[in-house]
């Protein structure tokens, strides 16, 4: 962008004089039209002129190109990291409220992994030398390693299926393939990347794509993959013969087929069968939207037993306001034995015929010990009955000491 001063001058009247770049008497932040009012300030042209002027107007001529579209690779790709980072946002925020929900914990880490995988998979296709694509697809393996851990335990919590010793091996092996990564350079991919193919894609696009020589040692990071798509068809398997169909169809179905295609690409870019750049990220969305949806899903329903539980709970408290009504008419006292927990809940009414306080707390022991001595073997003996039988209906009187 070319900015030019327009001076007001005494002597020589209106004329143009083009401003430096690092010129600190005007600073441009944007291409905007600018109005700035000055007095006595001097500045010189080509022909060491100086000038006087009382008003300086600072404008952007149209010499700067108009500004360039965002690139749609940027765009779609940066779309899918703002996807998966929201989702991780949203349920770090949910795990946070209820801390056992490890479920919700590992779904985040899973969501921000696949984020940056896709961040990182922008940066190679943008890179211009094959050092720079060499550290950006080193350092991917790091949110790989954390994507693959997490789906993993992810599946055993929530779909409570897939076979540990698998779980245990492909965690095991992915930590090994990380190790080597960083061992081996410029990774455990390549032993060596010697040049960059520059592919023309639609809309004018240049994305970068590795031509190398392939490390023998990613075959153990393909073969960790290949053992997680094992894991996830034996969950699947599991999950529907437990009668849980939907879910092994939209968590279960959609992971085979989204890891097999992220399995297939790489290994075909890696053994440079194809000549493309990686773009495993977004099989890995198609995971974490399906295991996102199945949350989600969740989610509504616990909201929906909520309702409910509320709903209920108001019925009950006006069904008991009724009973109280009722009790207190007839003069009756209500007591209700929670057995497990030796605790008794009582209305206010029996609190008084038995002469307890009402911050009192209750249980049968306490009440014995107000039932008449010659009384308290008997009520034994029913309660023993009421036991060995499994409840049913008894009557009986007694004497009250207070």
């Amino acid at each position: 962008m070319v900015c030019w001063v327009r001076a007001y001058s005494f002597s020589r009247g209106e004329r143009d004089y083009p401003l430096a770049q690092d010129s600190q008497s005007i600073s441009l932040s944007s291409c905007s039209v600018q109005l700035a009012a000055y007095t006595g300030l001097v500045i010189s042209s080509r022909g060491a002129y100086f000038a006087t002027f009382e008003k300086v107007i600072v404008r952007a001529l149209s010499q700067a190109k108009s500004s360039v579209p965002m690139s749609w690779v940027t765009l779609l790709w940066s779309m899918d990291a703002a996807f998966c980072f929201t989702l991780a946002g949203l349920y770090l925020l949910v795990w946070w409220k209820q801390r056992n929900g490890w479920v919700h914990l590992l779904f985040s880490c899973s969501a921000l992994a696949a984020g940056a995988i896709a961040g990182f998979e922008l940066m190679s296709m943008r890179a211009e030398t094959t050092a720079q694509y060499g550290a950006v697809l080193r350092w991917a393996h790091v949110p790989l390693w954390v994507l693959l851990v997490s789906i993993v335990w992810f599946v055993r919590l929530y779909l409570r299926a897939g076979r540990p010793w698998l779980a245990w091996s492909i965690c095991g092996l992915r930590t090994v393939v990380l190790i080597l990564n960083f061992l081996f350079t410029p990774n455990l991919n390549f032993r060596e990347i010697t040049s960059l193919r520059h592919l023309s894609w639609w809309g004018g696009e240049t994305v970068s794509a590795p031509v190398g020589v392939p490390n023998p040692w990613t075959l153990i990071g393909q073969l960790s993959v290949l053992l997680l798509l094992v894991f996830f068809v034996d969950a699947t398997i599991t999950v529907w013969r437990r009668g849980e169909r939907r879910r092994a169809l939209i968590v279960g179905g959609s992971s085979i087929a989204f890891i097999t295609l992220a399995l297939g690409q790489s290994a075909l870019v890696i053994w440079g069968v194809i000549a493309s750049p990686f773009f495993i990220s977004f099989p890995y969305l198609g995971i974490i939207a399906a295991m996102g949806y199945e949350l989600s899903t969740d989610l509504f329903r616990a909201v929906q037993l909520a309702q409910r539980f509320q709903a209920s709970e108001a019925a009950l408290r006006e069904s008991e306001a009724r009973i109280n009504l009722a009790a207190n008419a007839a003069n009756f006292g209500l007591w209700l034995w929670n057995i497990r927990d030796d605790k008794l809940s009582v209305t206010e009414k029996w609190r008084k015929l038995f002469g307890f306080t009402e911050s009192e707390p209750m249980s049968f022991a306490r009440l014995l010990q107000v039932v008449h001595p010659e009384d308290r073997e008997r009520i034994k003996q029913l309660v023993q009955q009421m036991f060995e039988h499994a409840g049913g209906e008894y009557e009986s009187e007694y004497r009250i000491t207070r």
